[in-house]
Parts: C-alpha cells; structure tokens; sequence
C-alpha cells in the first residue's frame, strides 16, 4: 500500500496537495507547525494509489510519497534550504522541474544558473548548482558571457515577468536573436510580485493590480506582450515552449519541455526559452487553490500553451538567415 510522508515544518499550508488529490486522501490538521502554517495529514491512508499529484503540486517539496517500497526523492539538484516564497507560489514547483531536468541529463557539475532581481533573487541558494547574480533584467547578458567563455558548461537564466519582458526586454530578445545556446526559464504570473504587485508587462486586460486598481486599460497601457509568439518570428533556430504547473497534467508537460530544452543545450543546438504560467496568490489576493483555476480559466485563453518552434520540426538553415 503506498503511503504518505509529510515533512510538517516545510510545509506553509497551501493546501494544493489537499485540492488535487483525487481520492480525498489528505487532509489539513488542526494543529500548526512551527512555522505556524496548518499542515495536511494523510487522513484516509487506504484510499491512496500512489499517483503522487500531492508531490507534484508541492511548492516546498514537503510531500514524499512510497510506492512499492520506492520512495520520490528531492532532486540532487535542488537544495535543502527552505525556499523563501509566499504559500502556494508556482515558484517551488517550477525550481523541482528544472532540478530534476539537471539531474536526469547528468548535468549537475558542469551547470550554471543566473539568477535575476525579483522573487527568484535567492535562486542561487536553491539550486545545487554553482550560481551568478545578475542586475535587473540582466540575465541573458551574463549567461552569454558565461557561455561564450565556457562553452563546455550548461548555462540556464531563471526569470520573472518583471525582470525578463520589461528592464530586461533588450537583452531577452537580442540573446534570442543572436542564438546564444543558453536555456532560458520565463515564469509569467502576469504581475510584479516581489514589489507589491504592480502592473506588469504581462498582466492581463482587466486585471487588477496596485498601479491599476481597476483593471488594466489597454487604451493606455497597451496589450499584455505574448513572449513565446513574439520570439518564435525570429529566424535564428531555436525551441520555444509555453507551458503550466497548475495541476498534475500540465507539470508533467512542463516536465518534459524543461528537459527537452536542457538537452537541447547538451547537444549544442540551439538557443531554448520556457515560458511557464505560474500564480502569485498573494499579488492577486487569491487562495492558492483558486490562484491555480484563475491560471487555467483566465491566462491560458491569453497565453496558448504548446511548442511555437522546435528545431526538430524545420530547422532554419544557415542560409535561410
């Protein structure tokens, strides 16, 4: 019978396992941890089957789960820390996905990541992997450098909406451009979370934020900017992907893509950029729950998920440049 393990104290109460479990299997306790959060508890134990949606979902990797005496492992690559963001945040999601991408290419001593300014600014103590810091909107500039003087290693950036579509536009679409063979990792929450949730580059028509409290008008700030369909016009070759994490199907999709284009980097192929649709319960002022269902109903419809450009699919040739 499979059976649940729930570390309490890295647990900040999101809840998201308790939502997605398809049998009613884990509950939230009365009780807190020391962190003061609630924690689930598997309160129906035999109802379990092992699916392991709760340690998909799991933002703090605080859920394990063993199955016929094999037990789900935290990425090598992934760190110990406790990551710093708020409850329910995509963000711990997105870091486990990258983590085991890294691991199942066997490319941990030879990755370096570049961490932005933001909410991912302490990515560097997340990742077992060595790390850079750069300025705001930066990151592409610095991954360049690290991999034109190091071609040998694998070089991913990891950035927000704010820090990779605004301040950082210039360098993301250049970068882009020019094929640098880097990974680039976009988180897209449609909103400036670490600051106080002002109106991004990304927010949605309508949508609330603390720079348009009713709603953006686009009449005045234009449209939310489509990343993955503005880069997939440029000729270079490359793989561009638009993914989510908000429940067990989408992760697995997000999954593959990510590691698909780590190894496109392995193979020395082409420039690739993730876009993942993540949430900022606490910018948006939802629960992390309905936070995952407004990433589904509201930002899909505006941002399609899928492959824009696949090298796979019709490389441009050199010529064709």
């Amino acid at each position: 019978m499979p059976t649940v393990f729930v570390e309490k104290d890295r647990c900040k109460g999101c809840t998201l396992c308790v939502e997605i479990c398809p049998h009613g299997v884990l509950e939230m306790s009365k009780e807190i941890n020391a962190k003061g959060y609630f924690f689930p508890f598997a309160a129906k134990p035999d109802e379990c089957t092992g699916c392991r949606n709760c340690v998909m979902v799991c933002p703090d990797c605080a859920i394990q789960v063993e199955v016929k005496g094999k037990v789900s492992e935290r990425p090598k690559a992934l760190a110990e820390k406790q990551v710093h963001y708020c409850p329910g945040c995509h963000h711990g999601i997105i870091h486990r996905l990258v983590a085991e991408a890294i691991d199942s290419l066997g490319i941990q001593e030879k990755t370096v990541g570049v961490a932005p300014v933001g909410c991912s600014v302490l990515a560097y103590d997340y990742f077992n992997v060595d790390m850079h810091e750069a300025s705001h909107g930066r990151a592409p500039a610095v991954a360049t450098g690290i991999k034109r003087s190091r071609p040998e290693c694998i070089v991913f950036s990891y950035q927000g909406d704010g820090d990779l579509a605004s301040i950082g536009m210039c360098e993301t679409v250049h970068a882009a451009n020019r094929g640098e063979k880097i990974t680039v990792i976009f988180v897209n929450n449609a909103i400036y979370g670490m600051t106080g949730g002002q109106m991004a580059p990304t927010t949605l028509p309508g949508q609330v934020a603390t720079t348009c409290p009713y709603g953006r008008d686009v009449n005045l700030a234009g449209y939310p900017i489509r990343m993955s369909e503005l880069l997939k016009e440029l000729k270079t070759p490359a793989y561009i992907a638009r993914v989510a994490v908000y429940d067990a199907k989408t992760i697995v999709q997000a999954k593959l893509a990510i590691k698909k284009a780590f190894d496109y980097q392995v193979k020395g192929v082409c420039y690739s950029f993730i876009e993942v649709l993540s949430t900022c319960p606490t910018g948006w002022g939802m629960t992390p729950p309905d936070a995952s269902k407004w990433v589904e109903s509201n930002m899909v419809p505006y941002y399609p998920l899928g492959e824009f450009k696949n090298p796979d699919k019709g490389v441009v040739k050199e010529t064709e440049r």
